[in-house]
């Protein structure tokens, strides 16, 4: 290969200077006759600068593109996450209020019910079968609870305490099986044992009122209540309302089923009855 072909950057190069040389030489003796080699020279040079004004713009939009990206990421992170602490707040107040409700209707009960004398009380736990046959609640004997005190709620009879601690109580709800209670048909005054539903085989969440007379005029919808019989219940606290009568030809009474008034899948405040006039 011929050497000049070998020192091909050089000879560009030394051609580049004394292109550059001519240009200077020319432009200072020849000034005034340059305009149209200039005009020519911005012709072809303009649309170069154009273009990579164009690139230069998009390049620093692109960038500023991405600091604003993350900037709006940034604040879309702190806005989602007010939006959750708004929602907690949210709930704790809808929470807040739902309490009151309850918190009033019991106040209610013990306004209209001044005969007797009651402590409020939190359900803090729950046996584990389906309808709650016992439930744990926060009051003992440091605030007057003793067994067999009834408890109750602005619903009606949720059941008896039958063990009880400095600070804590259970209670057996009426519908245990274990349970049984003396109660009369408000509307005939007729009278019968309420016994729970619930045992280890079987739970319904609902009573049998027992031993009724087989000629009772028991009827769905009659509403049943405390008898007073037996000295642990109080006369005339709401228990229930007969949804079924039921008698075998075998059977010498007729046994009406009950529907609580209590809603014991959702008990959360109840009051003891720590005393009640005679």
């Amino acid at each position: 290969m011929p050497r000049i072909f070998k020192r091909k950057p050089q000879l560009i190069l030394v051609i580049l200077v004394a292109v550059l040389a001519l240009l200077i030489f020319i432009g200072g003796r020849y000034k005034d006759r340059l305009s149209f080699l200039e005009g020519i020279v911005g012709d072809i040079i303009s649309p170069v600068q154009g273009f990579m004004y164009r690139i230069a713009t998009d390049v620093s939009g692109f960038f500023t593109s991405i600091g604003e990206r993350r900037q709006l990421e940034e604040n879309y992170a702190r806005l989602k996450e007010r939006v959750k602490e708004l929602e907690q707040l949210q709930l704790n107040m809808d929470e807040i209020v739902r309490e009151n409700e309850r918190l009033k209707s019991l106040l209610d009960f013990k306004k209209e019910h001044d005969e007797f004398v009651v402590t409020g009380a939190r359900v803090t736990g729950k046996n584990p079968s389906s309808w709650f046959n016992t439930i744990t609640i926060n009051k003992g004997t440091k605030h007057g609870v003793k067994v067999d005190m009834a408890v109750v709620t602005d619903k009606g009879l949720v059941g008896r305490v039958i063990e009880v601690g400095s600070s804590w109580a259970k209670v057996r709800t009426i519908i245990d099986g274990q349970s049984s209670v003396s109660g009369i048909i408000e509307r005939t005054r007729d009278t019968g044992m309420v016994r729970g539903n619930n045992t280890l085989v079987y739970e319904d969440g609902l009573c049998r009122m027992m031993h009724l007379p087989m000629d009772a005029d028991v009827v769905a919808g009659d509403r049943v209540i405390t008898s007073g019989l037996g000295g642990i219940f109080p006369k005339g606290l709401y228990i229930g309302e007969i949804v079924e009568v039921t008698s075998e030809s075998r059977d010498s009474y007729v046994t009406a089923v009950i529907k609580p008034g209590v809603d014991f899948l959702h008990l959360e405040e109840v009051l003891v009855i720590t005393y009640a006039d005679e």
